[in-house]
């Protein structure tokens, strides 16, 4: 088909246009005026698309009101890119099957940041929601239905200003920048009076919608503009309770590493930045107070959250402190030469006092240690694993340790067997089995190995 008959949409940081091909109700400028109100928070020009311009993302109506978007660029997407004159790219998987509007505008709102993160160097995707009151920046974490959508409508519509939903950028420095994204609602909404004004007909608050989801319009919403960069105050992880009787609501501590988890697990990893990551969780949590959001209703979290941000300073986890500046961590030093650690280290005389009492078994010839470039951070919780962010390729990989597999990290500094690393544990930990000691040893090294995080070496 003729470029001619297409239209551009140029988005700003995107290396080429989304284009799109006629063929929906109504037509190309319908279609091009509803997704540019959908996504309308993100800089843009339209134009007629020309021979000369190759689009990063090609978007296909179908008869029925589906849609197949395209991908050309490899940072964008898993489907294989299409190509203007390869009939096979539009053939499964050459395509994302989008089945309305709304969910084409979800998709392509997630390829648009691949896309423009992998040209803007140490900023990082991260699945969230954040929001601004009183000056403070609250950056909101939590699974797939606790319901981050559904509060960031709730508030906006309160007087809140919103960053972005779903998809947010996080730099080194702990800053949140914004894409602009409104709230993508999953139907029906939960029971909230302040959500009424989304369900009426041909609401200004909707942008799209079908059976499955509706689309917020940033536009008729406070949120901020995109690009913001605004420093994070408090990372807020949401629990949503099912059941409308159940207790333990409120806004609560929690271990460090669920904390860590909870971020850990919100990240786009991609091209190797696992080890960016990490640093970047780590110092965020170290600098900003952390909390779990119990709710049954978005009504109650909201009051949860106004409550909190208007408390005076303590330090009691029935009164949690205000979000504000705390003192810098320094951060743990990374070097060529080995790992970054943080926190207590266990003790190195392991090795040392092993042998003045306990012969290991004879070694085995295969004997592994930690991989270089690997980086640990540690706290009284146990610790994390990262491969390093300048590790070219899509690893992507992160690792949870508990308190034995820290001293087994740091044990593996030298080239050590299972048999002795389990002999070695058994001194240390004698009320525990030894057998289940070396299973537990085999199976982390297998799983480490597999994760790239050791390897086999020669025993020195």
């Amino acid at each position: 088909m003729s470029p001619a008959t297409c239209r551009d949409i140029h988005f700003q940081g995107i290396p080429g246009p989304v284009r799109l091909r006629p063929g929906a109700a109504g037509g190309t400028p319908a279609l091009e005026r509803r997704l540019r109100r959908a996504l309308g928070c993100w800089p843009h020009a339209c134009r007629a698309a020309t021979q000369e311009t190759s689009p990063v993302f090609l978007v296909e109506p179908l008869t029925d009101g589906a849609f197949r978007l395209h991908g050309a660029s490899p940072e964008a997407t898993d489907f294989t890119p299409y190509r203007a004159q390869d009939a096979v790219a539009r053939l499964r998987p050459g395509y994302s099957f989008e089945p309305s509007l709304t969910c084409l505008a979800s998709t392509l709102a997630v390829e648009l940041v691949a896309v423009y993160e992998a040209h803007v160097g140490d900023r990082m995707g991260i699945h969230a929601a954040a929001a601004v009151r009183n000056g403070h920046t609250l950056l909101f974490c939590g699974t797939h239905r606790a319901g981050k959508s559904a509060l960031l409508a709730r508030l906006l519509l309160d007087g809140w200003q919103g960053l972005g939903d779903d998809m947010l950028a996080l730099s080194p420095a702990g800053e949140v920048f914004s894409y602009g994204f409104a709230p993508r609602l999953r139907l029906p909404l939960p029971p909230c009076g302040h959500l009424v004004p989304l369900t009426e007909p041909d609401s200004p608050y909707v942008a799209c919608g079908d059976e499955h989801y509706l689309c917020c319009d940033p536009a008729s919403l406070p949120m901020l503009p995109w690009g913001s960069l605004l420093p994070v105050d408090a990372v807020v992880i949401l629990d949503r309770l099912e059941d409308p009787s159940a207790g333990g609501c409120g806004l609560l501590p929690q271990a460090r590493q669920d904390d860590m988890r909870e971020v850990l697990l919100r990240f786009l990893l991609r091209d190797g930045r696992a080890g960016l990551a990490l640093s970047t969780a780590c110092d965020l949590l170290e600098r900003v107070p952390c909390r779990l959001l119990r709710y049954r209703t978005l009504d109650e979290a909201a009051a949860l959250l106004d409550g909190w941000l208007a408390s005076p300073l303590s330090a009691s986890p029935a009164s949690p402190p205000l979000p504000g500046p705390a003192p810098a961590a320094v951060p743990a030093p990374r070097t060529a030469a080995g790992p970054a650690r943080t926190g207590p280290r266990p003790p190195r005389p392991l090795r040392c006092r092993a042998r003045g009492g306990h012969k290991p078994p004879a070694a085995p010839a295969t004997v592994w240690r930690q991989r270089p470039g690997v980086i640990f951070r540690q706290d009284e919780d146990g610790g994390f694993l990262a491969r390093d962010e300048e590790t070219a390729g899509r690893d992507g990989r992160v690792f949870r340790l508990n308190g034995m597999g820290c001293a087994l990290w740091q044990l593996w500094e030298e080239p050590g067997n299972d048999a002795e690393l389990a002999g070695l544990l058994a001194e240390v930990f004698p009320q525990v089995p030894p057998e289940r000691i070396r299973r537990d040893v085999t199976a982390l090294r297998q799983r480490l190995c597999a994760a790239g995080f050791l390897e086999e070496a020669d025993r020195a």
